[in-house]
């Protein structure tokens, strides 16, 4: 086992196709987006802060593929792991899209989104999936640990814990509009 949290940041360069991250955005300017919020599970209400990006959930022709595109790279994640004690797990969100237009941003965090789970009882994710869809922008790097930047290019998906120990936020985006989708396992 690993003592070094950045080994348990996985980038899968161009795991899916140039083609297929141009097409997905394509049908991303046929949905609407909301501004995103952050759920405060102290109080149980959501709030937003300045600048902050876009979010949709609604469905496009791609996002089937793209959930089997997530599949497969957290069971790469999984298998490259080789710890006994974690060979499993049941399964992920559906995928959310997020824009980042011009002077947008997401404000630093880690990813406790008790909101994913209902019922009385609620946890959070164990693992974290960042893909991206274009990299025609400038600005909207990804900064985790406060102060590394992970390079993410066209068709590159991230996976890391979503635990307290991994803060990660976006830049703000200084021109054009960057296009990423997230999902998490539990």
């Amino acid at each position: 086992m690993e003592k070094d949290l950045q080994s348990y940041v996985k980038v899968y360069k161009n795991f899916v196709e140039r083609d297929f991250c141009k097409e997905t955005v394509r049908q991303l300017k046929t949905i609407p987006f909301q501004q995103h919020t952050f759920y405060n599970v102290n109080d149980d209400t959501y709030r937003s802060f300045d600048k902050e990006l876009s979010v949709s959930n609604e469905y496009i022709p791609n996002k089937t593929i793209l959930m089997q595109f997530i599949w497969n790279s957290v069971a790469k994640y999984v298998t490259e792991l080789q710890f006994p004690w974690y060979t499993g797990w049941a399964g992920h969100s559906m995928v959310r899209f997020n824009k980042y237009d011009k002077n947008t941003q997401m404000a630093e965090h880690c990813d406790h989104i008790h909101s994913l789970f209902e019922g009385p009882a609620r946890g959070i994710p164990v693992l974290s999936i960042v893909g991206t869809l274009n990299d025609n922008y400038q600005g909207g790097e990804f900064i985790m640990f406060q102060d590394t930047e992970i390079e993410l290019k066209t068709g590159d998906i991230m996976i890391f814990p979503s635990v307290f120990l991994y803060p990660h936020r976006v830049n703000e985006v200084t021109k054009g509009t960057r296009h990423s989708y997230v999902s998490w396992v539990w």
